[in-house]
């Protein structure tokens, strides 16, 4: 089943009229890779969203669009923690194994810290 970014793409490519390994080919990828992509089997390049607008020329609320259904799209993330300090890790660790016990309003107010503690920073 296609996710959220496999059907941006899909009407992508029918608006381009394109076939899959024609935009596979444009982005430089397989179409068995890009494919995998459209059906959430394969992660999405960290590149993969400035690659398309740059080479189909998308303006800002078509590449925002492109994000949003990015982010609709993934299922996992990972990041290291390498050299990290103590406090830290262990907020990430203890993030991971709750997460599926989060509710709506603990997931507001923590995207709301870190979002204000990313502002202070600036």
């Amino acid at each position: 089943m296609l996710t959220a970014l496999g059907k941006t793409l899909r009407k992508m490519r029918l608006d381009n009229g394109e076939i899959l390994k024609t935009m596979a080919d444009r982005l430089g990828i397989s179409s068995a890779y890009l494919s995998a992509i459209e059906m959430g089997k394969r992660n999405i390049p960290a590149d993969f969203i400035s690659k398309l607008t740059e080479i189909y020329g998308l303006d800002d609320e078509s590449t925002m669009k492109l994000e949003e259904s990015r982010q609709e799209s993934i299922k996992e993330v990972s990041f290291g923690i390498d050299g990290a300090s103590a406090n830290k890790r262990a907020a990430a660790l203890v993030f991971a194994r709750k997460f599926d016990d989060l509710d709506e309003l603990t997931a507001s107010k923590i995207l709301r810290i870190i979002n204000q503690s990313t502002k202070e920073e600036s």
